[in-house]
């Protein structure tokens, strides 16, 4: 979230003429670039790119007058419910309020739960339910049919002689499940199989009703949980337990993840320049068992901080990092090449499992009701094989993953990255910390060091081979 510091109306003019300033400045410094004012804003809400939302300041005859702009967000588009839109705009409102944080999540927290209260108890109008979805071809047309609800609803119209055409916006709502319903294989109809023009609803009696389980878990917490990610005082799994769901189903975060667009955060970091707690925080980290005491523990590196009353005393990580160990020194073993023969078999190991889980290429749903796990495909690209669902699928180990383990094995040896580590951690200086290894033990790491780019190397995440660079300066003399 981003507050312009514009506070009220007398900031206006001090703004204008910064932004001014700004034009100027830059206009002049770059001839080819011709930068223009596109609006003034008072607060701001950056999710990804091109997904914003904006509380915009307007000075016309009558004064100043506050507008907002929303862009790429879920509110705008119309597959979602008008009640879904509705609550986004609330949230959005008191987003770009300007209001405490405390007040903010309060307020937003407090709208949710009256929201499920009423929805629960059937007080919301039937229209705040129906969800609108056009036709791209006729609905015969539609190979996977079944699983998309206005095409079902649009094929019930067809029969009941109702008019349908290419281009038409189909409206509908996903009924609640009806009692002792199921079809003949004994499965529960999907979402989708239980989708209804509002007009059938209407003309049922109270029969047919709304799935009110279903529009809280996929029509309002989606929405709400993304415009809130950058909030700390409150996550997805607090959202959903307070509009009453199971918030063990969901997880701390959701993000905008739309195929086909990029999703670069605003203020990315290179992980490169990342601290290593950071950038590996989410690998699986190597372990060793010590052949003294036995116990597994988390390879700590070229350094093992033994925690103290001053702080910490760094010691060399060639030895077990279990605290009751009678003979932590080399693990448990006799000398450096004991230690380093079974460190480097422990190494070979790790990354065969770690190219065994990539090769198994198991993908998974990245809609958070759904999750499912797999390794088949659907024939229509990357859609969610279970009926009624909407998600995509992601790879679970991708290349990057294993990029990602890999470097982070490479780390765990190189004793001048770890020494530049505790350097910029006010740990000490570079030359004292190298001091603390003995001769034999630099050699060891350096021979650890060397096996693990060995395995990084033989990678291809990282590089663009020289084969595509001459491809490009053939293609661009033939051009010329």
């Amino acid at each position: 979230m981003i507050n312009t510091g514009l506070r009220d109306e007398s900031d206006l003019p001090k703004v204008k003429e910064f932004g001014e300033r700004v034009k100027r400045e830059v206009n002049r410094m770059y001839r080819t670039l011709e930068l223009e004012i596109d609006g003034i804003f008072r607060t701001m809400l950056l999710l990804k790119k091109k997904k914003y939302a904006a509380k915009t300041v307007l000075e016309g005859p009558n004064g100043i007058t506050y507008g907002q702009e929303l862009k790429g967000l879920d509110l705008v588009r119309r597959d979602w419910c008008i009640q879904s839109k509705d609550t986004g705009r609330f949230v959005a409102d008191q987003i770009l309020s300007g209001e405490d944080t405390e007040v903010v999540v309060n307020n937003i927290h407090s709208h949710l739960e009256d929201l499920a209260r009423r929805m629960r108890n059937n007080e919301l109008p039937l229209e705040k339910y129906t969800i609108t979805k056009g036709l791209s071809k006729h609905p015969k047309d539609y190979p996977d049919g079944k699983s998309q609800a206005h095409v079902q609803v649009a094929k019930m119209m067809l029969e009941n002689g109702r008019p349908v055409n290419t281009g038409d916006h189909i409206p509908y709502i996903i009924t609640a499940p009806l009692e002792n319903v199921a079809d003949k294989s004994g499965k529960v109809p999907t979402p989708a199989e239980r989708a209804r023009h509002p007009d059938e609803i209407a003309r049922s009696g109270g029969v047919l009703k709304p799935d009110i389980e279903y529009y809280l878990s996929q029509q309002i917490l989606p929405p709400v949980a993304r415009l809130c990610e950058p909030i700390q005082e409150t996550s997805q799994r607090t959202l959903a337990a307070k509009m009453g769901l199971d918030s063990t189903k969901y997880s701390q975060s959701i993000g905008y993840g739309d195929e086909g667009e990029e999703n670069d955060e605003v203020d990315y970091t290179p992980a490169s320049v990342m601290p290593d707690e950071e950038r590996f925080q989410n690998v699986e980290k190597f372990k060793f068992q010590c052949m003294s005491c036995h116990v597994e523990s988390e390879f700590p590196g070229v350094f093992h901080i033994v925690k103290g009353s001053e702080g910490g005393e760094v010691v060399e990580g060639l030895r077990c990092v279990n605290p009751g160990c009678s003979s932590p020194k080399f693990w448990g073993h006799i000398n450096y090449f004991e230690c380093f023969s079974r460190l480097s078999n422990s190494m070979a190991i790790w990354v065969h499992k770690l190219q065994k889980k990539y090769y198994e290429g198991v993908i998974r749903c990245d809609e958070p009701m759904c999750g499912l796990e797999t390794r088949q495909l659907s024939v229509h690209g990357g859609v969610c094989l279970r009926r009624g669902c909407n998600g995509r699928m992601q790879s679970v180990f991708t290349e990057r993953t294993v990029y990602t383990h890999l470097k982070y094995l490479e780390t765990l040896f190189d004793v001048s990255h770890a020494c530049e580590q505790l350097e910029k951690k006010n740990m000490g200086r570079k030359k004292d910390l190298e001091k603390n290894i003995p001769k034999q033990g630099k050699a060891t790491f350096a021979e650890l060091h060397q096996r693990s780019k060995t395995y990084l190397g033989a990678t291809s995440f990282n590089w663009i081979s020289t084969s595509f660079w001459q491809s490009m300066v053939v293609k661009s003399q033939a051009e010329q």
